[in-house]
């Protein structure tokens, strides 16, 4: 993978990078890379992921022909112009091909895509593409994936705490937010996906199966996936102190390993409330003995 989003990079991209074709996911954007995209981009034949957005990137939209892999392609707000092609071979796994806010007056479609394509803000959208759905502003993922809670019936928890998934019952979880930074799906919707990240957590982690809760997962300002994530103590409703270092230590340190279509992430964590030990101060009273009459303190 390059994931050099976000690094102030200048200058042209380097004809060079056509020659790796290991690569699986390429994103340069958010940069202030120029000129045209190299002629050998589509050499990149395993790549699933192209992000090259918000850049200053001019001239024709890359040739995607041949990128059988890919799934995504964003090549927002840059300046490419004049006419843009999908190719004759385009694969059956892309999604999405977002060109909002360049230049492309002209548009050749492909009669073997059918999945989503964004054109709004290109002078393409003033002619005869103006009432078509590429020209419109949509919501990209309509719909979102959270753990099911089902079986747990209507039961409601106090603020501080949440419904853990395997037992019904309120507890005190470990939360955060994951950013995965490279993933090869874009579907907010396929439980598949996400059932196959809370079983990962809960194995690697070593928690009770069925112990993690998934929510609002979506793709964020820098096109990271991101999702919220609630982990369950096996007992009780707390995690102990050594628990949640192991956890955070997995989590923050990467040792822990996402299942492979999600890519590389990075994770924050909330702050947890332990468990209040209470103290008591136990004041040192005196001892009291019987006598004959009253009962007599004694004085040492």
């Amino acid at each position: 993978m390059i994931l050099f989003d976000g690094n102030k990079l200048s200058g042209a991209i380097p004809d060079t990078l056509g020659l790796v074709q290991t690569l699986e996911v390429l994103r340069l954007d958010r940069n202030s890379l120029i000129g045209p995209v190299p002629s050998n981009l589509n050499n990149l034949t395993n790549v699933n992921e192209l992000n090259l957005a918000y850049n200053q990137l001019t001239g024709t939209v890359p040739n995607l022909t041949g990128m059988d892999h890919l799934s995504y392609v964003k090549l927002k707000d840059n300046s490419f112009n004049d006419t843009f092609s999908m190719g004759d071979s385009i694969g059956g796994s892309l999604q999405l091909v977002d060109l909002q806010n360049n230049q492309i007056s002209s548009v050749t479609l492909s009669s073997g895509y059918t999945n989503s394509l964004v054109l709004v803000g290109n002078p393409v959208c003033n002619t005869s593409l103006s009432n078509t759905v590429y020209c419109q502003n949509t919501d990209e993922n309509p719909k979102t994936y959270a753990t099911n809670l089902a079986n747990c019936g209507n039961k409601l928890c106090s603020p501080d705490e949440k419904l853990n998934p395997q037992s019904c019952e309120c507890a005190y979880a470990y939360e955060g937010t994951l950013y995965f930074r490279g993933p090869s799906f874009r579907e907010l919707f396929d439980s598949n996906i996400f059932h196959s990240l809370e079983s990962s957590l809960w194995n690697k982690l070593n928690l009770t199966p069925g112990s993690v809760f998934l929510e609002n997962p979506f793709f964020n300002i820098n096109d990271y996936l991101q999702i919220q994530l609630a982990l369950f103590p096996p007992t009780g409703k707390y995690f102990n102190r050594s628990e949640v270092a192991r956890i955070g230590f997995a989590m923050s340190n990467q040792t822990y390993k996402p299942p492979h279509q999600f890519g590389p992430y990075y994770f924050i964590a909330s702050p947890y409330h332990f468990q209040e030990v209470l103290r008591y101060k136990v004041d040192c009273i005196p001892p009291v003995v019987e006598t004959a009459g009253a009962a007599t303190d004694i004085k040492g």
